[in-house]
């Protein structure tokens, strides 16, 4: 690294220090708050208000440390109206680096503030919903275990792991896997490890559920290939009041999450979005959000025609529909009345393509 690129470095670092510092003074402002005022910088208030709300950020400090943790606060506070007057002086708020930084604060700060607001009107779980969710996932809670796992991570030939598969669904202990393996000169590392079946990927939990202490199961893309057996579980069961507050916690979770996909997805069908020639690409080839639900691939056949039926709208708040680049002769798209539904259609032309909009115009989003 040059002495240059090390120095522009360091310059962009203290821009983007001193544009937060500016955008809390912008934020705060140098009139007088109408709260009590802790302290002044050079004639500027730094107000109580702006000491709890950072206490208020702090969800870690306990009753007995907030009185130190305010303390600490103010002085962060001063520290940084200090360097703002400073940045203020020097004109560091007319940097580009600066204003860049200001500028992506604020949107930061606004978004979250939006989405935040809007999941204020999601109403709390309900006792019967959570009890839905005990009863629904008994993995997690009523037949919980605690497994010991031998793990291995292989590469076989896509020819031969129909042969492994055999062998593990035969109940043949992990030595004979492994020699099996070994006789096959398959690149393989193994591992044992043990975790509670909360720790384990939801998707991986239910096939491991139904797997018995002794035997495995395997999972192949290609010729990567995962082996798992379940050397040895504990049952350590959940009743249902101790699990209640971390199912209520994932449940409004997921709730403020559905809504603010929907606020987003409404958003996105209601602007105008025009993507610039170097992102049309970019744009047309995967989801606008990571939030979005494919349609997997296999859904869609590359037929003579091809036909797209969309998932209805308790079950969907934002699609997008990548139809196959093959010659079609036809292609009909049904979209239901959701929202946020994208369809690209093939880069070659088909010879028809119909799409079937919904009757109901996509709801506006500040009624969410």
């Amino acid at each position: 690294m040059t002495r240059h690129s090390t120095t522009a470095r360091r310059a962009a670092r203290v821009a983007a220090m001193a544009a937060c510092a500016l955008l809390l003074a912008a934020c705060t402002g140098h009139k007088k708050d109408a709260t009590q005022s802790a302290a002044r910088v050079d004639g500027t208030e730094i107000t109580v208000h702006q000491i709890k709300y950072r206490l208020q950020r702090e969800r870690s400090v306990r009753p007995e440390q907030q009185d130190e943790a305010s303390r600490k606060i103010l002085e962060q506070l001063i520290d940084e109206q200090l360097i703002v007057e400073r940045a203020e002086k020097v004109k560091m708020d007319l940097e580009p680096a600066a204003q860049q930084a200001l500028d992506a604060a604020r949107r930061e700060v606004l978004a979250r503030a939006y989405v935040e607001q809007a999941a204020l009107s999601v109403p709390s779980p309900t006792e019967a919903a959570m009890h839905a969710y005990y009863d629904d996932n008994p993995p997690l809670f009523a037949q919980r275990r605690i497994y010991t796992l031998q793990e291995y991570l292989a590469q076989v030939p896509e020819d031969k792991v129909a042969a492994l598969r055999a062998l593990v669904d035969a109940g043949k202990p992990t030595t004979e896997v492994e020699a099996w393996l070994k006789a096959q000169n398959a690149p393989f590392r193994g591992q044992e490890t043990t975790h509670p079946a909360e720790q384990i990927p939801f998707a991986s939990l239910k096939a491991l559920a139904g797997v018995q202490d002794g035997h495995g199961l395997v999972v192949s893309s290609g010729n990567q290939v995962h082996v798992t057996y379940v050397t040895t579980s504990t049952q350590a069961p959940v009743a249902f009041e101790r699990a209640k507050p971390a199912i209520g916690q994932f449940l409004a979770v997921e709730a403020r999450r559905k809504v603010t996909e929907s606020n987003i997805a409404a958003l996105r069908t209601s602007a105008v979005i025009e993507y610039a020639a170097p992102y049309q690409a970019l744009a047309a080839s995967g989801p606008a959000l990571a939030t979005t639900h494919d349609i997997e691939a296999t859904q869609i056949q590359a037929a003579s025609g091809t036909r797209v039926s969309l998932p209805a709208q308790n079950i969907s708040s934002g699609v997008q529909v990548t139809l196959p680049a093959t010659q079609t002769s036809s292609v009909q798209v049904s979209l239901p009345t959701t929202q946020g539904v994208r369809v690209s259609l093939p880069a070659t032309p088909a010879s028809s393509v119909e799409v079937r909009l919904p009757a109901q115009t996509p709801p506006d989003a500040s009624k969410k």
